[in-house]
């Protein structure tokens, strides 16, 4: 998909490669495969926008430099960082949300199963899912696990010696999604079969949507205009409008809504798809 560009691109985001876009000549080409979004479940196309927040990867950055001048800081650095973005612990900006997915705060996130442990070291895992991301402190282990294209999201908290393992779900406007993520940890660690989690992903349509808008926003950091959006992700099959016509057209307004609500999620949207909103 060849998307005219109005610029030179001097420099090439590295999350833009990752994402199928790419300089030919003197176009802008958009070649995201979706196939690469099929398995993200509502936290991972969090991470999506959250990584391509300019704000968030600037703070990264300069939290990592505070700590490489004075490395005493990290733990309330990493704590200051991950508290403002939803995270328990900071991740990388340009980070694969299925190869390396975030750690996310339960009260951000309501796919986190929270579980109150008096071993903190012995993680509940049901056999065939391995961890792909962990980090831990005193009082709590956060980890995401998986297996095959199946994950769990876990943040074990630890309990008074001899106390019985319990499942923690905070009463708020997310107890539903809580308690349908807290009921399939229960199925999968007592051995029933694991289906697909349709509590955890987005329908066909929104995946779709979503994918959509995660491409707008890269073309748009590239350097591409509203006109080349709208004929070249949102309406690839029509002639391109010009002049009054397309100032006018309703191709122009609906381009300019998807513009609106892609910078949306980057910019702060990203906790409500967190929360299924």
């Amino acid at each position: 998909l060849l998307i005219l560009a109005d610029q030179k691109l001097e420099a090439w985001p590295v999350h833009l490669s990752l994402a199928g876009v790419y300089v030919r000549g003197n176009f802008l080409a958009v070649t995201s495969d979706r196939d690469q979004y099929r398995d993200h479940d509502y936290a991972d196309f969090a991470q999506e926008f959250l990584q391509r927040n300019a704000a968030y990867r600037r703070d990264y950055a300069d939290t990592q430099d505070r700590i490489a001048w004075d490395p005493a800081s990290a733990p309330a650095e990493e704590e200051g960082l991950a508290g403002r973005w939803g995270l328990s612990f900071p991740h990388a900006p340009d980070a694969d949300p299925r190869a390396r997915p975030a750690l996310w705060s339960p009260q951000a996130a309501p796919d986190v199963v929270v579980v109150e442990t008096a071993n903190l070291t012995s993680i509940p895992l049901p056999p065939g899912f391995e961890p792909l991301a962990d980090h831990s402190d005193q009082n709590e282990h956060h980890l995401v696990a998986a297996k095959d294209t199946a994950r769990l999201r876990l943040c074990l908290r630890a309990a008074p010696p001899r106390c019985p393992d319990c499942l923690v779900i905070l009463r708020d406007r997310c107890a539903v999604v809580r308690l349908a993520a807290a009921a399939r940890f229960e199925r999968v660690t007592r051995g029933l079969r694991l289906g697909p989690d349709s509590a955890a992903s987005p329908s066909a349509y929104r995946r779709s949507r979503l994918v959509q808008l995660l491409s707008i926003h890269d073309a748009l950091d590239a350097g591409a205009d509203q006109r080349d959006i709208a004929f070249g992700l949102v309406f690839p099959r029509h002639r391109p409008l010009i002049g009054a016509t397309w100032k006018g057209s309703g191709e122009r307004r609906h381009t300019l809504r998807l513009i609106a609500d892609a910078r949306r999620l980057v910019t702060g949207g990203y906790r409500k798809l967190l929360r299924h909103d």
